[in-house]
């Protein structure tokens, strides 16, 4: 902070105690540690209320944002998100280079996914669909009832 050495503060104290006296120096020094505890609260409370205005001054910005967002005013949120512009042109030239070069590319693979899922959607209606030979058969295992006659007649 001062950056004072020792002898620095040693002849400090020694001009102190030749002018002001060993009696009076005590009080001296107590009135100077108040003062600055004083300055020191001071500039605190200065520095606090400025950020504190500073806040509210921001907060009511973005709240000035906000209900021009929700009106549907989406302009000036868009030139707060994105000042310059250059993020808007960007993503327009990519999409006008993705959707001039590519768009006959793009409904090709579309037309083909589209018969493939008609392809698998008719492939699973087929095996969903009873065929004649998935009728349950009857068993070959004798019933509890034959098991009865056949042990009564022994």
């Amino acid at each position: 902070m001062l950056d004072i050495g020792g002898w620095e503060f040693l002849v400090v104290a020694f001009v102190l105690i030749m002018v002001v006296g060993p009696k009076e120096l005590p009080k001296m020094l107590r009135s100077f540690t108040k003062l600055s505890r004083q300055m020191r609260r001071m500039a605190r409370e200065f520095t606090d209320g400025m950020n504190q205005i500073a806040e509210d001054a921001e907060v009511a910005e973005l709240k000035q944002a906000v209900n021009k967002a929700k009106s549907g005013d989406l302009d000036e949120l868009a030139q707060a998100i994105d000042p310059g512009g250059t993020m808007g042109d960007s993503v327009r030239e990519m999409k006008d280079s993705v959707s001039g070069t590519g768009s006959d590319e793009m409904k090709e693979i579309g037309e083909l996914a589209s018969q493939a899922g008609d392809r698998i959607a008719a492939d699973a209606r087929e095996d969903n669909t009873p065929q004649e030979d998935d009728t349950p058969q009857e068993d070959d295992t004798p019933k509890k009832a034959d098991k009865k006659k056949k042990a009564d007649k022994s």
